[in-house]
């Protein structure tokens, strides 16, 4: 970043940029990119690009783009967003047949695009592979739309499955990519698609104010590092993260369900009465650990290329110590139960201290 050619010039001009453009537009086998300063931007400009106002646009109820990105779909693409119940992943071409067809059965605004995610965030870093996403493309393909992949963590996927980024983007229009994630950029993402695509998208950016970023060599420089030595050892997060996701289910099954890990993210369920995703996180925290509380309940814990080994054995013991913890709590009050009533408040029923002591001490009321 230090050494980065940066040019003061006009919009286009930056070596460093588009050199940044022209590697990851190979990377991901398609004609040309965009650097932007965050995937969400990459999203909101695909949306843009791909779909036409006023139309439908086919998500799963749980992508990012519905759940954490403010709803800019319909705010500021004016895309009417329908939202397909995939369970715990993400959408299948049966889905999108069926949602397509059930639009033009009411009357409803036709579907001018789809999207997909991959790694698929919200079920814990679910992977799709190539023929999944094809059969999607030539869904929507068949019926006048495009397709849109969220791919922020695509190079995670690719590392999973054991085949290039490219090989998982080819059937989308468009793809976005993060350069921070698992490939640790301090900053941007890329829209890459066609050269048509990307020149209405550059228009597009105009529009959202980001199309000039200067004197962004520097940023540039960052996210070549990215793609040029930091997919190859993704798969290294992959396996700490099921290092992780195994040592949970073997030492604390009781307490906390662990969905497998195909990435690395890694969900687990807390099922404490006494102790939810909030205060489980919290108690973490004291002992060094963080982690993500999630709004249904769950906790997620993402692995980056500064955790080790020993960083997860920590956090497994870290994790075991807190549930110990509750688990006598939950004992301990379950043995104050009697005949189905519970002691009342100021008999001494035991609560553990808020502290990193992990010692239980009588209640002072």
């Amino acid at each position: 970043m230090q050494h980065a050619t940066v040019d003061p010039g006009s919009i286009g001009e930056d070596p460093s940029i588009l050199e940044l453009e022209r590697v990851g537009a190979d990377m991901l086998g398609k004609e040309a990119a965009i650097f932007l300063p965050t995937c969400s931007v990459a999203n909101l400009l695909a949306l843009m690009t791909l779909g036409e106002r006023g139309t439908q646009a086919i998500l799963d109820s749980n992508a990012h783009i519905v759940l954490h990105e403010a709803f800019g779909i319909a705010y500021v693409c004016g895309l009417m967003a329908r939202l397909v119940d995939s369970g715990s992943g993400p959408l299948d071409s049966d889905a999108v047949e069926r949602a397509i067809a059930h639009a033009k059965a009411l009357n409803l605004p036709r579907t001018t695009i789809v999207c997909l995610e991959n790694s698929h965030m919200a079920s814990g870093g679910t992977v799709i592979d190539p023929l999944w996403t094809r059969l999607v493309s030539e869904t929507a393909h068949r019926h006048g739309a495009r397709v849109h992949l969220d791919g922020a963590r695509i190079f995670n996927s690719a590392a999973a499955l054991g085949v290039e980024a490219r090989d998982l983007a080819a059937p989308a229009d468009a793809v976005a990519v993060s350069l921070n994630k698992g490939l640790g950029a301090p900053y941007g993402a890329l829209l890459l698609g066609s050269s048509e695509v990307i020149q209405v998208a550059r228009v597009n950016a105009s529009r959202l104010g980001v199309s000039s970023i200067h004197q962004a060599g520097m940023l540039a420089a960052a996210g070549l590092v990215a793609l040029r030595t930091m997919t190859h050892r993704l798969a290294d997060d992959n396996r700490r993260a099921a290092m992780l996701a195994s040592a949970l289910n073997t030492q604390a099954s009781q307490l906390v369900d662990v969905q497998p890990a195909e990435t690395n993210i890694v969900i687990v369920r807390v099922k404490s009465r006494t102790m939810t995703a909030e205060t489980l996180t919290q108690e973490l925290a004291r002992l060094g650990v963080l982690a993500k509380p999630r709004p249904n309940g769950n906790v997620r814990f993402v692995i980056h290329s500064l955790i080790s080994d020993a960083d997860v054995g920590r956090t497994v013991e870290a994790l075991a110590s807190v549930l110990a913890r509750d688990g006598r709590l939950q004992g301990a009050i379950k043995r104050t139960r009697t005949k189905g009533r519970a002691v009342p408040r100021g008999k001494g029923v035991p609560t553990v201290r808020n502290d990193s002591s992990g010692k239980v001490s009588r209640d002072p009321e």
